[in-house]
């Protein structure tokens, strides 16, 4: 292959071009939030169902402002803003929001889940919905849209997956938290039988944008507090943290736990995902890749590969054997990468089975696979403390 594109010629002379090498690094790990929620009946300048972006996500004070311009002050949505903003207060990332709101009367995402077909178009790695996540019927829709983003297709839409967010409050007994059994939903539950001074939107947007303030190596938040997350009035309401235990019953349903801290602030327990087993048939019972970060890893490593395989030294390309030898070997860099960040690991022993291969039913295509093994968050350490006699004897 020459080392140029520059065509022959006669006259002398000395012709340089200017090109520009593929991009081989990581790209942005920034998250993105996709709030749905209610604009006000009679204000705002945004139209129901129609997409915008927070241009002040990082700035509580401006960012209120924006969203009382946009959806109507004091609107659901308007608040669901703010309560995202805080949540991130002093943290160093701090994700984009993006808003579609409901129309006031709304008690579903519009008469044709008209904001959900909007967000179809929508890059976000967390969608929140503003109703109870006890409701089937509602958040069935949110897994289905969900499932749908966060297809193998949606790629090339700058979607690289998605997980919906939603939230509950009064249920009481987290033993009785509906089961469902998804990777796609992930649900907060925070038990307050008093008069919340939020919604259930805001608690929502306030837990998502959490989550999404958390960048590579993307490590658990446990015990991380939610700014601007009230504890409930009345402190029997305060679950109960430990093995048998309210936290481990609400983790047993797929549900993600928040606490009230002895200095009454509200922190998540474990953030996971609702996936209980590999198929959504509830057996058997998984136990690895349930955690929200398993799927930010696996997520982001989707669309590091993608951006790779779409430089031009792959898209402007013939599908030949040193092609194939060139996509095994970045996707093996790339996941030694991750392994380097802290996100993966064992990659030299997993490499051996790294495989590409041309499709039987298609020459101009690779089926190329990428086993990796994510790095799992550390929560538990038990340890046994042994009262020993030992070293009693006294010699004089």
């Amino acid at each position: 292959m020459p080392l140029t594109d520059i065509a022959d010629q006669r006259t002398p002379g000395r012709p340089i071009s200017v090109t520009f090498a593929a991009e081989t690094g990581l790209p942005s790990a920034n998250q993105e939030v996709l709030l749905i929620g209610h604009k006000d009946a009679v204000s705002g300048t945004i139209s129901a169902y129609a997409v915008t972006t927070i241009s002040n996500s990082g700035d509580l004070t401006a960012g209120k402002a924006e969203a009382e311009t946009k959806f109507g002050a004091g609107s659901e949505l308007a608040k669901m803003v703010e309560a995202a903003i805080l949540a991130n207060s002093g943290a160093s990332t701090l994700p984009q929001l993006k808003c579609i709101p409901l129309a006031s009367a709304d008690v579903g995402f519009g008469a044709s889940d008209d904001a959900l077909v909007t967000a179809r178009k929508v890059k976000a790695e967390f969608i929140v919905s503003p109703y109870d996540g006890i409701d089937t019927s509602l958040r069935n829709k949110l897994k289905v849209h969900v499932a749908l983003v966060s297809g193998a297709q949606r790629v090339e839409n700058n979607q690289f997956g998605t997980i919906g967010v939603v939230a509950n409050y009064d249920e009481t007994d987290p033993s009785l938290l509906p089961k469902f059994d998804t990777q796609y939903v992930s649900g907060f539950w925070l038990r307050d039988t008093g008069t919340p001074a939020y919604s259930l939107g805001e608690l929502a947007a306030a837990c998502a944008a959490k989550m999404a303030g958390n960048t590579v190596p993307f490590n658990p938040q446990d015990s991380v507090t939610l700014v601007g997350v009230e504890a409930p009035v009345d402190s029997s309401d305060n679950i109960t943290v430990g093995a048998g235990l309210e936290s481990e019953a609400c983790l047993g349903q797929g549900w993600t736990p928040l606490y009230v801290k002895p200095n009454t602030e509200v922190a998540f327990v474990r953030t996971v995902t609702g996936r209980m087993s590999p198929d959504g048939s509830g057996t058997p019972v998984v136990t690895s890749y349930y955690d929200v970060q398993d799927f930010m890893v696996l997520y982001f490593f989707r669309k590091t590969i993608w951006t790779r395989f779409s430089q031009s030294d792959f898209k402007q390309a013939k599908a030949s054997d040193e092609k194939a030898l060139l996509a095994r070997s970045e996707a093996i860099r790339l996941a030694s990468a991750f392994e380097d960040a802290g996100m993966f690991q064992k990659v030299q022993e997993l490499s051996k089975l790294f495989q590409v291969e041309r499709s039987t039913t298609d020459r101009h295509r690779f089926d190329v696979k990428i086993p990796v093994n994510v790095v799992p968050g550390l929560h538990v350490i038990a340890a046994n403390i042994e009262a020993t006699t030992q070293y009693d004897t006294i010699t004089i």
